[in-house]
């Protein structure tokens, strides 16, 4: 056992140890083991952080002792993506999600204490699934040797280079969202904890715990929301930069996996703000609050797995017996818990008697309900193929066009709603349902109106169902009376509640909860422009011998272009050998382990001996040889001081006078700046094209487009693309470029500016809301005390 897997070990018998404590204590309603638990849960906390940073530390020198390291990078890589393949398959993002949660319960242990009975057991579920984690790794471990692991390594013989990282993640946005993503998954398993022991209390006859703890929850909830909208824009920007294909979104089967949970997430946002003790939501507000990490396992186990096929699924094997379990392990817990204890009451709500029909509780309740059903169309798409194999053995794929016509109605009475709602909090009752009545008719107009069939939502089949013939017949300009009707309604509210807040706490917290909602509406609205009104065109283009040629129109298109220029370069570019090839003492070192093993070598010529059939080179003044024979074998004529590479087999003991003899031929022997075929250490190929396009004679954009093939990786292309950025529509230019020639497509794409600028304004308006929320605000809550009153305006209501 090495040392990152016995850390592995360490936590998971302290986190072991330490759940069990705490669990005692829980049930036996004393302290006697809380000195205990806190050192357990510091002991597993450091013990899994020491771990990721060993196993961080071994991808940034690249050991290659570590068949993780070996599998997962290499040397050519720059350092930013040496440690993106940290978590670039299973067990390193595992460790990652593992170690930030352990600090979640380091944290709230040294903050909170241990000193009601309920933290006990809200720690002991926290730590309980660290611990599962841990003990996950432990069974599959980042840290196995690489000669334990893969079986073509003879044992004590060090890979000179790795395998690489998948071509894909080797992007800034790949090297950020995954540790954003983690913060955020982390993050909800205080809350799904807090969910779980309100409901084991509440069974036990105890009283619900949900009441003190809301404000936790709450905080929770909202940084954790903040975090995994991030990794959605960043894996969307991904998406749009280096797929090549101009695009965002296309509900790939990951995609649409991270999607359902931020949709949950928001669903559950707005359920645990109309929570009222003993009157509303006392039943569904904890039980989504709990539910939110089984959606995230669930998520987990789609992308970490290779059940999907998909452009970002980046790991091999299949679910995986453990993360199976731990799916059914937080769904019985979330769903179950909850299901019992309403059959045990009988009673969702335990007093709605006393709200009228039409009120903000019940808009926000519809609110709650569409955005279950947004998660749930996104969910039966992506789990119904897995039950449609499994009972029938057949395979199929949902395609997009069920997610964008299911979906279509269903944000458009999201977008209703939220108009009305905004509305009816300054205007009222009556004009309210007047300017609602007035939108709904807009919408049903725009639906039937279609410029073009581009327009439309999709292409009706034969054999499609009525749904499906109606809904591919709706224009994509219904989304525009919504759009507009909630960007005026939620100005007004928030201008409205702006000039009434007393402090400036509530005021900034009003500008958040209006960016917020103006953020997702233009989203909306920009999102599926983007693709409907996206126009392309392409032509073919060289400029031979490197130079430049002359100008091209692009035909069907008010665009042309120039090639610059044309290259193609390799990396790694002229690396060192021994870098991918081993020295004569590295050899000499490993003795009868690499005898007769075929091996890469390099040294300087120290010693050179002609025969009529073979010439013997001495390496470095060493006892190691070169024996090379066969046809040509004259025309080999190496100098004393002259760096040699050369791959061949090793023998010991073959020849008197030398410790080992590395056999091989002319062809397999060569210098560091023009190495054999046999052991090119090329990795990858760049070929780039250099442009200047216009339109309009104009010079819109300058850049360098192309593709990059990875030689070593089953010959991957990854495009690099050229993005002008214009204040509305960007320009898209893909190349692809061989013997000489280039076949270029360019693209205009719209509102991509509109979209950018949203999720950034989306984000500020959450980070306003988390911090200065006057009853819930981080920043709010450190500046007052915890009996003041709820807010100088009226209930928390729509964030």
């Amino acid at each position: 056992m090495n040392a990152g897997t016995a850390l592995l070990g360490i936590a998971l018998v302290s986190g072991t140890g330490t759940t069990v404590a705490l669990l005692l204590d829980y049930l036996r309603g004393t302290d006697r083991y809380v000195r205990y638990a806190e050192w357990g849960i510091a002991t597993t906390s450091l013990a899994l952080v020491v771990s990721l940073t060993y196993l961080t530390y071994q991808f940034v020198v690249t050991d290659y002792t570590n068949a993780y390291v070996w599998q997962n990078t290499a040397d050519y890589l720059p350092l930013l993506y040496r440690v993106t393949g940290v978590y670039a398959a299973n067990e390193g993002s595992i460790l990652l999600w593992a170690a930030i949660a352990s600090v979640i319960s380091l944290w709230v242990a040294s903050t909170r204490g241990f000193d009601d009975r309920s933290t006990k057991l809200v720690q002991a579920v926290v730590v309980g699934f660290v611990t599962y984690l841990a003990g996950l790794l432990f069974d599959q471990s980042p840290f196995a040797s690489v000669w334990s692991a893969v079986d073509d390594i003879p044992a004590g013989v060090t890979p000179q280079t790795g395998s690489g990282l998948n071509a894909l993640l080797v992007d800034p946005f790949m090297a950020i969202h995954p540790p954003v993503m983690f913060v955020s998954y982390a993050l909800l398993t205080m809350p799904f904890a807090i969910g779980v022991t309100h409901f084991v209390s509440a069974l036990r006859g105890e009283g619900g715990i949900y009441d003190a703890w809301e404000g936790s929850i709450i905080r929770w909830l909202r940084v954790s929301w903040l975090f995994l909208t991030t990794a959605v824009a960043l894996g969307a920007f991904w998406s749009y930069t280096v797929l090549g294909w101009g695009g965002l979104w296309a509900w790939d089967p990951v995609e649409t996996a991270i999607l359902i949970p931020w949709l949950f997430l928001t669903g559950t946002l707005h359920a645990v703000t109309n929570y009222q003790p003993g009157r509303r939501y006392t039943i569904l507000a904890p039980a989504m609050t709990a539910t939110t990490l089984a959606q995230v396992v669930y998520t987990t186990s789609v992308v970490r797995s290779n059940v999907f096929r998909s452009v970002h699924s980046f790991t091999s094997g299949g679910i995986g017996f453990s993360l199976l379990v731990l799916m059914v392990l937080t769904v019985g817990l979330a769903v179950g818990l909850p299901f019992v204890y309403w059959l045990r009451v009988q009673d969702d709500e335990s007093d709605n008697s006393n709200i009228p029909p039409f009120s903000r509780s019940t808009l926000l309740h519809a609110a709650v309900l569409l955005f279950g059903l947004l998660t749930f169309i996104s969910l039966w798409g992506l789990t119904f193929p897995l039950l449609r194999n499994a009972t029938t053995g057949i395979e199929v794929a949902v395609e997009p066009r069920y997610y964008n016509l299911w979906s279509f109605p269903v944000v458009i009475a999201t977008l209703l709603l939220l108009g009305l709602y905004m509305d009816f909090d300054v205007e009222g009752k009556r004009r309210s349902l007047v300017a609602f009545g007035i939108t709904v008719v807009a919408t049903l107009v725009g639906a039937a109106i279609a410029p073009s069939s581009a327009w439309q939502l999709g292409t009706a089949r034969s054999g499609d169902a009525l749904i499906y013939q109606l809904m591919t017949q709706v224009s994509a300009l219904a989304i525009v009376p919504p759009v507009a009707y909630v960007l005026i309604t939620v100005t007004k509210r928030g201008y409205a509640r702006f000039t009434r807040a007393t402090n400036s706490d509530a005021r900034r917290k009003e500008v958040g909860v209006t960016l917020v909602h103006v953020s997702v509406a233009v989203l909306l609205f920009s999102l599926p422009f983007t693709y409907m009104l996206a126009s392309q065109a392409s032509v073919i283009a060289g400029a031979a011998g490197g130079t430049a040629g002359s100008t091209v129109d692009v035909p069907d298109s008010d665009y042309s272009l120039r090639v610059l220029d044309q290259q193609q370069r390799e990396l790694p570019q002229n690396p060192d050998p021994s870098t991918y090839a081993q020295s004569s003492s590295e050899v000499l070192a490993r003795g009868e382990a690499v005898n007769e093993t075929v091996l890469t070598v390099h040294g300087t010529v120290t010693n050179v001996r002609n025969g009529n059939r073979a010439t013997v080179v001495q390496l470095d003044n060493s006892g190691l040889w070169l024996g090379v024979t066969g046809e040509n074998v004259s025309s080999f004529s190496p100098q004393e001081g002259q760096t040699l590479v050369a791959r061949g087999v090793v023998m010991q003991n073959y020849v008197p006078q030398t410790d080992a003899v590395v056999l091989t031929g002319p062809t397999n022997v060569g210098t560091p700046a023009n190495p054999p075929a046999s052991v090119d250490p090329a990795r990858v190929r760049v070929t780039t094209v250099d442009l200047a396009v216009y339109r309009d004679s104009q010079q819109v954009v300058t850049g360098t487009a192309g593709q990059r093939e990875y030689l070593k990786q089953s010959g991957m292309e990854v495009r690099d693309v050229i993005i002008d950025r214009g204040p509305i529509v960007d320009t898209y230019v893909i190349a692809g470029v061989s013997d000489g020639q280039a076949s270029i497509t360019v693209k205009r794409i719209p509102f991509m500016t509109p979209i950018r600028v949203s999720v950034v304004t989306l984000l500020v308006g959450m980070s306003l809301i988390l911090a200065y929320d006057p009853q819930y605000g981080i920043a709010t809550t450190s500046r007052r005390d915890e009996t003041a009153s709820r807010t100088d305006l009226e209930p928390t209501t729509s964030e």
